[in-house]
């Protein structure tokens, strides 16, 4: 017997196999023929291998990659899984190969810029992928940060960012790292902000809320939600519909990687996450160490240049990956997803055949990576909320920044904290949950010091009370909220101080900005500028520190854009009471009038350049435009055609309708929902769904933007599930 597939009038492929092998084999057959250049670059990434597709500007990134060992851990970990698990990659590999072999000219137009055709997929590189797109939605860049800010200010300014001046006790000298090694750090990252900028992954967050039977109109669950993450094209998930005798399973996929990971229901309970945000990384200073490490080189190949080696070594802790041993000190990494083994797809397949929110739960007990917030809901009523994943419980110290490199502060022997002692709660008493990256608990275990403010959150709950027999447009009218409780707080301290401004317009603007009900819509002008002079008071706030203007994202810091995005979320932290006064140059109320009165004045000059004199055409949209660059497309100029087009959207990062900005490229969307989901455990055919572009990362195919203008409008399209539901919207059937 073969597999069928069906084409919706979306492309989205319902697949129907006769077995699990196939099913799973016609998943990386559909997955390579909507994605395979996708699924190919994150596979050179991980590999350390980008450069030979898009030359010198790749290597540093490479470097890193080699460095840290991907490949080779990822290989390491497909060889401990189970069998099941193995022949689960074993069945999707196949299918991706099979459709290279069947369509050797049926590449898409990426591969006109590549130096040779994809190669053959292994089981193993699904892991690879899957790691690679995780890496860096931990720890690391904020505790480069935090350890570059604690040198350069010290542990007043960074607690004070923090939200929790009492925290200055346990980073001061003598409890951790020393300030002169940190010191030193910075003067490390000066020559490595090449690798540094490289390095940057967007995460914007992610929302999700599950509603039990009492509270809706049905009696049964809904479940909703959107990943917050970069816009970039093709979008990171990939809708689908996988069918077997053992399963029946629809949701969001990832390019190269076998299930539903994320985002899924099969005929009885639906699952969802966001974001855990967990310390699962730590940096260590390597200096004496060094000496004793046995280097490997690796020849790393650089398209239309020379070849280059790059030494590959590990020290107790982890391999070093930051900094040239020769100048007496490196850091090292140790990760949650590199220590320990990863397990992570034992989950894959168990998850799919779950008939209840307890079997969910247990069927990720094997979860390493990342750490997520799950929600799950059943067609018997239930709803739950469980973490998963790997936390490590390590010493305080390093939970800030970059540690010293001994005993002291490396995992050896550490406890990993066993999946009951993770929080969970079962169908709470109010009828609802919320995950929004916020934080969950400050008891037992630690999680971490960086979740995201409650503004989302707050906003969620507050949607939900208001609604106590929802309904799937209920849900869809929660995704396309704007209402910003952070710039509810914010805005009476931006202007409540600025007596001393001085532009012709600066009443008009506290005027307009105490007057606002906070609502980020595109034709906004107070979102505007609320947005312009925020960024400018965290400019400020750079500069008085020092580590603004030219240094900023620059020598000393992870990155310009990581950078960026973390002062600009600290520095309002400073407006919070008296804690503004531990910048320098600001001792009274004077003083900061005088700098708040500025940040308006700079914020009028720059908007009169920007935009012109009338004032009647400021609008949000106008600034607020959302960028999904082309990964191919940014490296290379010849192919600049594959970036899709620009367009307006309302929200920030603060407000449910995501559109976060990295103040360092301005005012433009990087981060959004890549996709929005409501699943209907009353029927399951009154679910909907919808990503940025299309489900094809193939451009001009057709199905690479129909999506576009339904999630511009916060809208979602059916997601089919019965059999009379899928045959009514199939526009293509074929077998493979």
């Amino acid at each position: 017997m073969r597999t069928t597939v069906r084409r919706d009038r979306w492309g989205i492929a319902h697949v129907e196999s006769p077995n699990v092998a196939q099913a799973f084999e016609a998943q990386g057959w559909i997955a390579a023929s909507d994605r395979i250049w996708q699924m190919d670059a994150d596979r050179f990434k991980a590999l350390g291998r980008w450069a030979e597709v898009v030359g010198p500007g790749a290597l540093k990134e490479d470097a890193f990659f080699r460095r840290i060992g991907l490949g080779s851990i990822a290989q390491a970990d497909w060889g401990a899984l189970n069998s099941e698990t193995q022949q689960m990659t074993e069945a999707y590999a196949n299918g991706v190969n099979r459709w290279l072999e069947e369509n050797p000219e049926g590449l898409p137009a990426e591969y006109e810029h590549h130096p040779a055709a994809p190669e053959p997929w292994e089981p193993w590189h699904c892991l690879a992928v899957y790691k690679v797109r995780h890496i860096f939605m931990g720890t690391l860049h904020r505790k480069l940060w935090r350890g570059h800010l604690l040198a350069k200010a010290g542990p007043e300014v960074v607690a004070a960012m923090m939200g929790d001046p009492n925290q200055a006790s346990a980073i001061a000298p003598g409890n951790g790292t020393p300030l002169n090694l940190l010191s030193e750090v910075s003067d490390l990252l000066d020559s490595q902000s090449e690798l540094l900028k490289a390095l940057v992954d967007i995460d914007g967050g992610s929302n999700s809320w599950a509603v039990d039977g009492t509270r809706t109109i049905s009696g049964k669950p809904l479940l909703a939600g959107d990943p917050h993450r970069g816009i970039e094209f093709p979008n990171v998930y990939h809708q689908f519909h996988l069918e077997c005798p053992e399963f029946n399973v629809i949701g969001l996929a990832f390019p190269g990687v076998p299930a539903f990971p994320h985002f899924g229901h099969n005929d009885q309970v639906a699952w969802c996450i966001t974001h855990g945000m967990a310390d699962d990384t730590d940096l260590f200073v390597e200096t004496d160490s060094l000496e004793a490490i046995d280097w490997v080189p690796e020849v790393v190949r650089v398209r239309g240049d020379d070849d280059v080696e790059v030494f590959c070594g590990s020290t107790d802790r982890g391999p070093v990956v930051i900094g040239d041993p020769a100048d007496g000190m490196a850091l090292s990494v140790a990760w949650t997803g590199m220590i320990g083994g990863d397990t992570t797809f034992e989950a894959l397949q168990p998850m799919l055949s779950a008939s209840s929110c307890e079997e969910l739960e247990n069927s990720v007990r094997p979860w390493v990576i990342p750490v997520n917030n799950l929600l799950t809901a059943d067609r018997d009523g239930n709803i739950s909320f469980k973490i998963r994943g790997r936390v490590i419980e390590r010493p305080p110290a390093n939970r800030w920044c970059p540690v010293p490199g001994d005993s002291e502060h490396g995992w050896s022997g550490l406890r990993t904290v066993p999946f009951d002692e993770l929080p969970g709660v079962q169908n709470p008493s109010r009828g609802f949950l919320v995950t929004a990256n916020n934080r969950i608990s400050d008891t037992h275990p630690f999680i971490s010091l960086d979740f995201a403010g409650p503004a989302r959150y707050d906003r969620i709950v507050e949607l939900l009370e208001e609604v106590p027999e929802a309904s799937v447009e209920d849900m869809r009218r929660i995704h396309g909220d704007v209402l910003s409780h952070k710039a509810r707080s914010i805005v009476p301290l931006l202007i409540s101080q600025t007596s001393q401004a001085t532009h012709r317009r600066s009443k008009w603007l506290r005027d307009v900005l105490s007057t606002w009900d906070f609502q980020v819509t595109e034709s906004s002008v107070e979102a505007l500028l609320y947005a312009v002079m925020r960024r400018r008071w965290s400019e400020s706030v750079g500069e008085r520190l020092g580590v603004s203007i030219a240094e900023l994202g620059a020598p000393g810091w992870p990155s310009p854009e990581a950078a960026s995005r973390m002062l600009y979320e600290a520095a309002t932290a400073l407006l919070d009471g008296d804690a503004w006064k531990c910048l320098p140059g600001l001792e009274t109320d004077e003083d900061l009038d005088q700098a708040l009165s500025a940040c308006i004045d700079e914020t009028l000059n720059e908007l009169e350049l920007r935009l012109g004199q009338d004032i009647s055409q400021w609008s949000w949209g106008q600034l607020h435009r959302m960028a999904s660059p082309h990964p191919l497309a940014s490296a290379l100029e010849g192919a600049r055609e594959l970036h899709p087009p620009l367009d307006s959207c309302p929200g920030d990062g603060d407000t449910v309708r995501c559109g976060s900005v990295m103040p360092e490229t301005g005012e433009r969307a990087v981060a959004a929902s890549v996709a929005r989901y409501v699943f209907d455990l009353a029927d399951w055919d009154s679910s909907g769904w919808v990503v940025p572009h299309g489900v094809s990362g193939v451009r001009g195919s057709g199905h690479d933007l129909d999506q576009r203008a339904i999630w511009l409008d916060c809208d979602l399209i059916p997601m089919s599930f019965s059999k009379d539901a899928v045959s009514a919207i199939t526009r293509e059937e074929f077998e493979i």
